[in-house]
């Protein structure tokens, strides 16, 4: 049972408008806020609906790590009955996907925005409302966040709406939106309860706030803004992440998945979660796609599905991916387990039996990392589960330290390596227990790497770590590789997959059809078309 239960009561607050403008809606609805917010559970549920937006189909809870953030050089959408979308790089400013991220990003910033805007008035322990504030506060800068990778510079919101006639708001800088998410967050970090006092990663704890904004300043530091100041600061907030001794990696990556698919909170690994619940079919109807639409491809029979569960396949692995995991088959210390967990050895048939992948046929390999077997909600659904997202985990925190360790110094110190061989022991296995030689595990000669050399280094081993989690493509632009990168990729399935094959020259020529302008999405046509401000991105 997820600790978050998000109450269907949060649209009497923040509802949306249907087709009116995204910035600027009113709530509509039976209880005004100003006859709202009077008490601490009134604050509460109003809270839980800035949450909401985490769960989203369309955000974390499937959309944002599969159908925006799928088609890179570790993995392709590997379906071929959607003709178009951002998955293909093949989209304009009308398209439906991108247009509900936006919409849903600035639904959460204006209940935010709602409940900063009442909170004082509530009549409850001073010490729980300064928590609810610095909670808000974050979730209203990571939205932004999200937008301004996405978008570039963004109108920024910082107050409730309260006319529909002030429709036209002009788009703030990149660094105008990057400086008010570090306003917000920094002050948030004072103000949220350590992870170990809240017991599960679905909450804003300070190590969240720190993990988020490592990855804040990192993305600073590199494209678009190029500010290298904040290599330092990433580095500070992520080496903060672990003040209080709360966090290790589980020794068993496997596990780190498994727990989530069986809703079981590892807050030591697992810092911050979106929250799922239930298989859709309740009253909440808060169940995601995650493992459903990026499992391992499970083709149930009708009759099956309720014990099995169902999933598309929608992500596959590239070759490049595959085989930049060491895996020899005779010597097992040279083995990186994280491969055959990360990506699938198997399909299931519509018994419900698995079928193994042939060792040659790479292209096949789904996302194997969520995986419906584990789940514990029954009867399962054809299409939701209950598998929470991680969108921050400690593994993560570790290579962001490693990177921005290595950025400082103009090379790689003693933290960057320990950092980086961290995460590729326990990759190896050596974290188990009765693991010997643990030093066989990590990366030969580090600590004498240029910082060119070690950098690329901590790029490929993101993708062995973090693949499929909705990380790579932000990442690729940051590093200003993008472009390249998926040139290369092209080229790669070119080479090496079968171009008779529907989804494989889709995914060869989304890749080739990546220029600069995708570097970020049209601002959705509605937008445009409601607010005479706004200007569009260039190349749409």
């Amino acid at each position: 049972m997820k600790k978050i239960i998000l109450l269907s009561f949060l649209a009497i607050i923040c509802s949306t408008t249907g087709c009116k403008k995204f910035l600027d809606k009113v709530p509509s609805s039976f209880v005004a806020p100003e006859n709202y917010f009077n008490n601490e559970k009134e604050v509460n549920t109003a809270l839980n609906g800035v949450y909401d937006i985490l769960s989203r189909e369309q955000t974390f809870g499937g959309q944002l790590p599969i159908r925006h953030a799928v088609s890179t050089d570790e993995s392709f959408f590997s379906y071929a009955s959607f003709p178009t979308g951002p998955f293909y790089y093949n989209f304009g400013a009308d398209d439906a996907t991108i247009r509900d991220l936006w919409r849903y990003l600035y639904d959460g910033i204006e209940r935010a925005n709602v409940l900063l805007a009442n909170l004082d008035k509530a009549n409850m322990d001073e010490g729980k409302k300064s928590v609810v504030k610095g909670e808000t506060l974050f979730l209203r800068a990571f939205y932004y966040f999200i937008l301004v990778q996405n978008w570039g510079g963004v109108p920024l919101k910082l107050t409730p709406t309260t006319s529909i006639n002030n429709v036209n708001i002009p788009r703030n800088s990149v660094k105008e939106v990057y400086d008010q998410i570090l306003k917000d967050m920094v002050e948030a970090e004072g103000l949220v309860k350590k992870i170990s006092d809240i017991g599960f990663g679905g909450r804003v704890s300070k190590s969240a706030v720190r993990g988020i904004l490592a990855r804040v300043c990192l993305n600073m530091a590199g494209y678009p803004l190029n500010d290298v100041a904040k290599f330092k600061d990433a580095a500070t907030w992520a080496a903060k992440v672990n003040e209080y001794g709360e966090h290790a990696l589980n020794p068993d990556y496997s596990q780190v998945f498994i727990n989530l698919c069986k809703d079981q909170y590892d807050i030591k690994e697992s810092i911050f979660e979106a929250e799922l619940y239930g298989s859709n079919s309740d009253a909440f109807r808060e169940g995601g796609r995650i493992g459903n639409e990026n499992g391992v491809k499970c083709s149930a029979s009708t009759d099956l599905i309720p014990t099995v569960g169902f999933a598309y396949g929608f992500v596959s692995t590239t070759r490049k991916l595959y085989t930049s995991y060491e895996y020899n088959a005779t010597d097992a210390s040279k083995r990186d387990l994280r491969r055959d967990w990360a990506i699938a050895t198997y399909t299931l048939n519509a018994s419900g039996v698995k079928a193994n992948i042939a060792a040659t046929n790479i292209y096949a390999r789904n996302c194997a990392k969520w995986r419906r077997e584990y789940e514990v909600v029954t009867p399962k659904n054809k299409n939701y589960t209950s598998t929470n997202f991680q969108i921050l985990r400690y593994a993560d925190v570790l290579l962001m330290l490693a990177e921005a360790e290595n950025e400082v110094n103009n090379g790689p110190n003693a933290t960057a390596v320990n950092a980086l061989n961290e995460v590729r022991r326990r990759g190896y296995g050596k974290l188990l227990a009765g693991a010997t030689n643990p030093a066989n595990a990590d990366y030969p000669g580090a600590i004498s790497l240029s910082k060119a050399a070690f950098l690329k280094v901590i790029q490929d081993e993101r993708a062995r770590e973090l693949c499929f989690e909705g990380l790579r493509k932000s990442d690729l632009i940051r590093w200003g590789i993008f472009v390249n990168t998926m040139q290369a990729t092209a080229t790669e399935f070119t080479t090496y997959a079968a171009m008779t094959t529907t989804i494989y020259k889709n995914a060869r020529d989304a890749a080739q059809r990546v220029t600069a302008t995708h570097l970020l999405y049209p601002i959705p046509i509605l937008e445009m078309s409601l607010n005479k401000a706004m200007v569009q991105n260039e190349g749409y």
